[in-house]
């Protein structure tokens, strides 16, 4: 009797040794297939960054008061050790994508291509007949509209470019560094459709970051010339 329970113990201890082992087996499998998976989208935004255009770069850091504050894609990036991408290029992170959607929608009232180039045009226009100190926030605005409608494939980026490209010129007679554009477009901000106490605090902050932060955009682009 005692010896069947000896062999009956010894039985489940093996099976679970061998469940142990079977179940670490497919940790260190989805491990793996979790890296690889990491080390496949990280190739694949480094080389879509490889392909943007300066112009692509410069509108989409235009934007990155909005951008970062939305996606807090500085910090992702230090995670991840990657540059900024989505502070450099139009594209979207795919989980963000209905977020962004509800977003521009409910803040511009954007919902396709057309509405999309319609309000970029005009907050350019705007920017372009503004006094100095608060054309910035129309520039930012309409920057981070253009960029999001491709993002969101309202749009392409060549398309969103054509509409976004008088900012650059805009901006650069404007203003002479990313710390003075970012300076202005909190003080113009105060001022504009939609703005809070609250939402003045967390802005203030993101561009302090991209004043601060070496990695950030506004620290690797030179600032375009007039």
């Amino acid at each position: 009797m005692f010896a069947l329970l000896k062999d009956m113990i010894a039985a489940v201890r093996e099976g679970a040794s061998e469940g142990l082992a079977e179940a670490r087996e497919e940790i260190d499998a989805e491990k793996a297939s979790k890296t690889l998976d990491v080390t496949e989208r990280l190739s694949a935004l480094k080389t879509r960054l490889a392909l943007a255009p300066p112009m692509e770069r410069i509108v989409t850091a235009f934007a990155a008061p909005y951008r970062e504050t939305f996606l807090g894609e500085l910090a992702a990036a230090a995670t991840e050790t990657r540059p900024p991408i989505h502070l450099l290029c139009m594209d979207l992170p795919p989980k963000e994508l209905n977020y962004w959607k509800t977003l521009i929608a409910r803040d511009f009232d954007v919902e396709d291509a057309e509405s999309a180039e319609v309000l970029t045009r005009a907050l350019l226009e705007k920017a372009r007949n503004a006094p100095e100190e608060q054309s910035a926030v129309s520039l930012v605005r309409a920057c981070h509209v253009a960029a999001g409608a491709a993002g969101l494939g309202y749009t392409d980026a060549d398309q969103a470019l054509i509409w976004a490209a008088p900012a650059i010129s805009i901006a650069a007679a404007r203003f002479a560094s990313w710390n003075a554009y970012g300076q202005a477009f909190l003080h113009s901000e105060c001022d504009a459709a939609g703005s809070n106490v609250l939402g003045r605090k967390v802005l203030a902050r993101t561009v302090q970051r991209l004043v601060d932060d070496p990695i950030s955009p506004w620290r690797t682009l030179t600032w375009p010339a007039a």
